[in-house]
């Protein structure tokens, strides 16, 4: 059975972001989904390692399509991501 991703999922670690190819490694939902509203988000650490920087803190989203990206800051260890994340929320 295919996992479909739409508005209602949640992020969850091992999670692909859209089609960039990186994988949710830490994340905390900042905002819940209001319907007729706005949706759900997270701050989110994602890895891609044959990326020249591996990781990147995002704000992901949950849309009718899936999991999008969006305000990235990208990292060249999990060392600068761990505390980019922190700044931004994520615990």
């Amino acid at each position: 059975m295919t996992n479909v991703l739409n508005e209602y999922s949640e992020l969850q670690i091992g999670d692909l972001v859209g089609d960039t190819g990186r994988t949710v490694v830490a994340a905390t939902k900042r905002g819940e989904r209001i319907e007729g509203d706005s949706y759900a988000y997270w701050i989110a650490i994602c890895h891609k390692a044959s990326e020249y920087h591996p990781y990147v803190v995002w704000t992901v989203i949950a849309r009718p399509s899936g999991f999008i990206a969006e305000q990235g800051d990208y990292c060249l260890t999990i060392s600068e991501a761990v505390k980019v994340y922190n700044e931004r929320g994520g615990k």
